[in-house]
């Protein structure tokens, strides 16, 4: 159960205050910061008379400030709750901010910093790729470092993922100048461990984690170990690297300070035991660093300049700051933006890592992981990715955005390179009579006349051909109404069963006179066999005209009325993933 002192609780509804505010023009409401408040904690429904007049006083004061200021207010105090759904709209080239404070630093020293719990996803792209665009701006550095300190029980460092991910980063053209990994710095971290006790500065708690959070952590109260000397607190720290202490019984906490305004920040634990083996170190290490801790210290052994990140990282941030002002370091500057929803794709590498380890998904491939590695099989170009990606900027406030915004991108870079094919699912076979021609001449691309035709063979035999047809296009047909197979010529259904077409013409202009339907078609022989992986990864089976044979595994093509799909292996049936529309 969470607790709550009288400064806490106030905090937390002039957050919530602040954000209904902003949510509806400067003007909060009582009964909807009520609703918000309760329904997120539990355990003060029992004081809502109580706490009605906290919040009676702090919407009053909320709506005499200026929105402008309301929305100052929320960005200092939570920056997180600052959401801003929009729909991007691409456009030819937009211009970045500069840095900060470039003229501080010698060059510009930018780093990566993925967990390696399977690849980098669609969300990850903008990360690196804001990194990589000012790195390459300023003619700096950027490292790769992969923060492989064993985390929660949930989040498991996949050894693939030390391949995986500097494959997403060619893919997306982003060029690292060195690689490191936290899992071989473990002695770094350990002697500033040993520094900052001796200072004065970090102890070892072994109080119950719940009990050190309800009765110290919530209420600012220390604990009796944080007077320890510091030659406990030694002989404590060597107990939890030789096995004294088992998991969960200690762990180091920096002197963040008790009484500091935001309970997340008070004596926060940077160091704890966890005897998860590693995949790069096994068993060697059974101490191991927070994120905030390892990079507060990392930053300034890396030479960082500017740190890029999102938001939900402020706290870290802070933590980082405060190691940086204990050893009086120059500071990197620290540069936050929201966070990014796709509003069509559900972005959980540890669920896709579950998946693909239980084999419900094909791999890291698999579309339904929403990894860069899915995204290159379906034929996403890079450019397109980094094209929405810095269109977005770096605004702190959360936007919610479409991947038909880089369908729509990759369309622009793709289209007019795409060959064209007919492909007809699951087709149903009809004889054609009174044909005369060998083959149908079909545009190489509608768009680009002068690139000329390529050819359908029809293999007719005494002027009978037999094509596929879609069943649904073919149920729509009416009797005895004029309809034309694309690129080929203008038909009526036959009065016998079972079904026939009788050739009426070849010239579009007489089908379009009556306004009759276009529609796809392919020939029985010669036509090729294609699976269909689709996002969702399901599977659709049909025929492709045999001009497919022609192009090379990793074509990106359009399937006309289906979509544009890129070629992945070849073979008697030739498999292709699904891009978009």
């Amino acid at each position: 159960m969470e607790l709550f002192c009288l400064d806490d609780l106030e905090l937390e509804i002039r957050k919530i205050v602040l954000d209904n505010a902003i949510k509806y023009d400067g003007k909060p409401d009582v009964k909807s910061v009520m609703g918000a408040l309760l329904g997120s904690n539990a355990e003060l429904r029992s004081r809502a008379g109580e706490i009605k007049g906290i919040v009676e006083r702090s919407v009053s004061a909320v709506a005499k400030m200026s929105l402008s200021d309301q929305i100052s207010e929320l960005k200092r105090i939570a920056p997180e709750l600052l959401v801003e759904q929009v729909r991007v709209e691409v456009s030819e080239e937009k211009e970045l901010p500069e840095l900060p404070n470039v003229d501080k630093w010698s060059k510009v020293v930018m780093r990566l910093a993925p967990f390696p719990s399977g690849p980098l996803h669609v969300g990850n792209a903008r990360m690196v790729i804001l990194n990589d665009y000012y790195v390459k701006k300023y003619s700096g550095e950027l490292i790769l470092v992969f923060d492989d300190t064993i985390g929660s029980s949930e989040k498991i460092v996949e050894p693939d993922a030390f391949d995986l991910i500097p494959a997403s980063l060619d893919y997306l053209g982003v060029e690292y100048h060195k690689t490191v990994y936290k899992s071989d710095r473990l002695d770094i971290f350990y002697k500033y461990a040993v520094d900052l006790i001796k200072r004065g500065d970090a102890y070892v708690c072994d109080c119950d984690a719940e009990v050190w959070r309800t009765m110290h952590k919530v209420k600012g109260i220390p604990c009796a170990c944080q007077g320890l000397a510091v030659q406990e607190n030694l002989a404590r720290w060597e107990m939890m690297l030789d096995g004294t202490y088992p998991e969960r019984a200690a762990a180091v906490r920096l002197k963040t300070g008790m009484t500091n305004p935001d309970p997340a920040m008070r004596d926060h634990v940077i160091l704890r035991i966890s005897e998860t083996e590693h995949p790069r170190v096994g068993s060697r290490y059974r101490v191991w660093p927070l994120l905030e801790y390892s990079w507060g210290i990392d930053d300034h052994e890396l030479g960082v300049s500017h740190i890029i990140r999102g938001k939900d990282l402020v706290k870290e941030g802070k933590i980082e700051q405060f190691i940086w002002n204990l050893y009086d370091w120059p500071q990197p500057e620290l540069m936050y933006y929201g966070r990014l929803k796709f509003q069509d794709a559900t972005l959980s590498k540890s669920k896709s890592s579950k998946e693909v380890r239980d084999g419900t998904y094909n791999g890291w491939h698999d579309p339904r992981t929403w990894s860069l590695q899915s995204l290159e099989k379906r034929g996403i170009h890079p450019d397109a990715l980094r094209k929405v990606m810095l269109d977005l900027g770096l605004s702190i406030v959360d936007i919610s955005i479409s991947m038909k915004s880089i369908y729509a991108e990759n369309r622009k870079i793709r289209d007019a390179d795409a060959p064209r094919a007919f492909f007809v699912e699951d087709p149903e076979w009809v004889t054609i009579h009174r044909n005369t021609l060998d083959y149908a001449k079909v545009p190489v691309h509608p768009d680009f006349p002068k690139r000329g035709f390529r050819k359908i063979p029809l293999h007719t035999i005494d002027g009978t051909v037999e094509v596929g047809l879609q069943k649904s296009d073919l149920k729509s047909l009416k009797k005895g109404g004029l309809f034309r197979l694309k690129d080929f010529a203008n038909f009526t259904i036959g009065k016998t069963k079972p079904i026939s077409l009788n050739l009426e013409s070849y010239d579009v202009e007489d089908v379009r006179a009556v306004g009759g339907p276009i529609i796809h078609w392919i020939p029985k022989e010669g036509s090729i066999p294609v699976e269909i992986t689709l996002i969702n990864g399901s599977i659709v089976q049909g025929l492709a005209e045999p001009s497919l044979t022609e192009l090379a595994k990793d074509t990106f093509l359009q399937f006309e009325r289906v979509g544009f799909v890129k070629i992945n292996e070849k073979g008697d049936t030739i498999q292709v993933s699904f891009a978009h529309k």
